[in-house]
């Protein structure tokens, strides 16, 4: 498995259903701060991938090494969106270790190895 960033994840709300869209991180133009700038149109966004997940999806999850040790859980995710890539993700002990500041950061961007049910394995 790899850890690409595809893009972001837009929610299209309509009268009696909602559904996703993604905007892929190529069809970007720019991101400014109050806005994301397109070169497409609503007709040309893709349906979400079934193998994708989402930040909402992974965030708060158990993340363990190969080797069953506990690394934290998952906090935060940094992406690279000119290379569709993640390049770091963000460990929290709890409440507790971040009210002491005590988050870390593992900087690879190869390392995600499974997303399961109830955890996420890195390498290293």
């Amino acid at each position: 498995m790899k850890g690409d960033c595809l893009g972001f994840i837009l929610a299209q709300k309509r009268f009696l259903h909602h559904h996703h869209a993604l905007l892929r991180a190529c069809d970007i133009s720019s991101i400014l701060d109050d806005r994301i700038l397109a070169s497409v149109s609503s007709e040309q966004l893709l349906p979400l991938p079934k193998t994708c997940f989402t930040y909402e999806q992974m965030k708060m999850k158990l993340v363990k090494s190969q080797e069953g040790d506990i690394l934290g859980m998952l906090e935060d995710v940094y992406f690279c969106l000119d290379r569709g890539i993640i390049v770091a993700y963000e460990l929290s002990d709890g409440f507790f270790s971040d009210l002491a500041g005590s988050k870390r950061q593992i900087q690879r961007a190869d390392s995600l190895v499974e997303v399961r049910k109830d955890e996420i394995v890195l390498n290293g």
